[in-house]
């Protein structure tokens, strides 16, 4: 009875060593997994001077940041080379420098961009888009826009909302367009300035010509000439051209 009962016991000993130490491979697995993924995205993330190494001198590899994501850019050599037009992007994040036209500075403020107007980060988000089609990837670079480990900083965070506020206020200029579009304008020596209405004047097609007329924005020093639907509209920030019939389409102007 005693030997049968160490025999069983040797089996569940055995079992369970067997059934634990599939546990323990399994959990040792997930845990290196998780170490490498760790270690993948840290190295990922690079410092501004990890970065400048990426110059074509100290490395042959050729690097830079827009709005702080790397981009390779060798297989471009010819336009970010030493001595090449775009040189000066080369390991670093010189976004400003994409709208500025500053090739030059090499302060901390070269990738400052909350100043810029709207069209302005348009621009920079379209450069940004030309260089994820073109070039690869690389990783993030640690500073103004992401952290340590990739994280989005308060800064791009502002930035992202500045850039929701730029697409709301172009729907709402878009709105206004469809309702005041702009007159068709041109100058001669002999005539000056004229403008007119069209139903595609502004390049907005409608259903109505409209009459010209100066719409006074706030905070704008010098009105606009938009087309008006008379039938419509009736506002205080409208005005007449001078010389000109009230319902006529086109209207000489001395401006």
């Amino acid at each position: 009875m005693k030997r049968y009962s160490k025999f069983i016991l040797a089996i569940v000993i055995v079992l369970g060593g067997v059934y634990y130490r599939n546990e323990l491979d399994i959990y040792l697995s997930s845990f290196i997994r998780i170490l490498y993924n760790e270690n993948v995205n840290n190295n990922n993330v690079f410092t501004y001077d990890e970065l400048a190494r990426y110059n074509g001198i100290e490395n042959a590899k050729l690097y830079l940041a827009v709005l702080g994501t790397i981009y390779d850019v060798t297989k471009g050599e010819k336009h970010y080379a030493k001595g090449a037009t775009y040189h000066y992007f080369v390991g670093k994040d010189g976004s400003r420098g994409l709208i500025t036209g500053d090739f030059r500075d090499e302060t901390k403020e070269k990738d400052h961009v909350l100043d810029l107007k709207c069209s302005d980060l348009s621009a920079l988000l379209h450069w940004k888009q030309t260089f994820k089609q073109k070039y690869t990837e690389i990783g993030l670079l640690k500073g103004r826009y992401y952290d340590s480990q990739g994280r989005e900083t308060p800064y791009l965070e502002n930035f992202n909302r500045k850039i929701e506020q730029c697409n709301e206020e172009k729907e709402i200029a878009k709105k206004k367009n469809q309702e005041y579009p702009p007159c068709n304008i041109a100058w001669s020596e002999e005539e000056g300035t004229k403008v007119w209405c069209t139903k595609n004047s502004g390049g907005i097609a409608r259903s109505w010509i409209g009459v010209p007329r100066q719409m006074y924005s706030p905070g704008e020093d010098t009105p606009s000439c938009v087309c008006v639907n008379t039938e419509k509209h009736h506002t205080a920030l409208l005005k007449e051209y001078s010389n000109c019939v009230n319902t006529s389409t086109v209207c000489m102007t001395n401006i």
